[in-house]
């Protein structure tokens, strides 16, 4: 009993103990560290996170909570860019980082419905309905770029069947005999007016300039039935422009603070 109590007295009067090594404190374990700070008036430091579709409160939020210049990285993937608020903080290197402000653009309309039907496959009639709801915004040409009017296109693509042919060779010599057959199968309308590629100005993001969107038509004919699908023309360069320009009105709106491309984890 008597050195369990001097065992005591002992930890009691030396909790702690400091070594001579870097920043290390050895704690005796039967003393529990808490936190206070939530029964206090107010938070002891700026932390949380911001989520925001608009450049300008993105803005103004950054300027107005951050320490020093913030760095912000704008992720390529995802057309978003974060503001580490704290990054830096008086008397540190580097602060906590979490306290951020986060960028993400909403898609607009057109580029959502375009994301949704690209690679897939539509019926013939899904795709005369995807026509007539769009035909208005759509510039449409054929395979030499002559300009179709909606419901010329439209027409067509209602009117489209599937056309096969076969055609064969026999050829005989003395020494051998050959034969060769080829099938043809295409998809033809009954209008000549046959769309390949349609047009349509749009931002993808709002916020970024208009741009130039270029989809073309595959048509498989694989199946008694035409199937339909759009893909986006030079999609990876749209993207990257899309981002490039992002990244230009993410400067433009902070431009004291540095813009990398990239994501950062503390």
């Amino acid at each position: 009993m008597g050195n369990t109590e001097a065992q005591a007295i002992s930890t009691l009067s030396k909790p702690v103990e400091f070594l001579a090594r870097g920043a290390l404190i050895a704690v005796n374990d039967d003393y529990k560290v808490l936190d206070l700070e939530k029964y206090q008036d107010g938070r002891n430091r700026a932390r949380g996170t911001l989520n925001t579709p608009s450049l300008e409160d993105f803005k103004t939020y950054v300027v107005n909570a951050q320490e020093g210049n913030a760095p912000v990285f704008v992720d390529h993937t995802k057309v978003s860019a974060t503001a580490v608020l704290n990054y830096e903080e008086q008397g540190h290197l580097q602060g906590h980082c979490d306290h951020l402000a986060i960028l993400k653009l909403e898609s607009t309309v057109v580029w959502s419905k375009l994301n949704a039907l690209k690679d897939r496959k539509l019926s013939q009639r899904d795709f005369a309905v995807f026509i007539e709801d769009w035909v208005s915004v759509l510039e449409i040409t054929d395979v030499d770029g002559n300009v179709i009017g909606g419901g010329q296109a439209l027409a067509a693509i209602r009117n489209m069947k599937i056309d096969s042919s076969v055609s064969a060779d026999h050829s005989v010599t003395n020494q051998s005999e050959s034969r060769s057959r080829f099938e043809q199968v295409e998809a033809r309308s009954k209008n000549e007016f046959t769309p390949a590629y349609f047009k349509i100005r749009d931002s993808a993001y709002f916020g970024l300039d208009e741009r130039l969107i270029v989809l073309r038509l595959i048509i498989n004919t694989n199946d008694e039935k035409p199937v339909f699908s759009i893909q986006i023309v030079k999609e990876e360069l749209l993207l990257d422009e899309i981002i490039q320009d992002f990244k230009a009105k993410v400067i433009e709106l902070l431009p004291d603070n540095p813009v990398r491309i990239g994501t950062f984890a503390a």
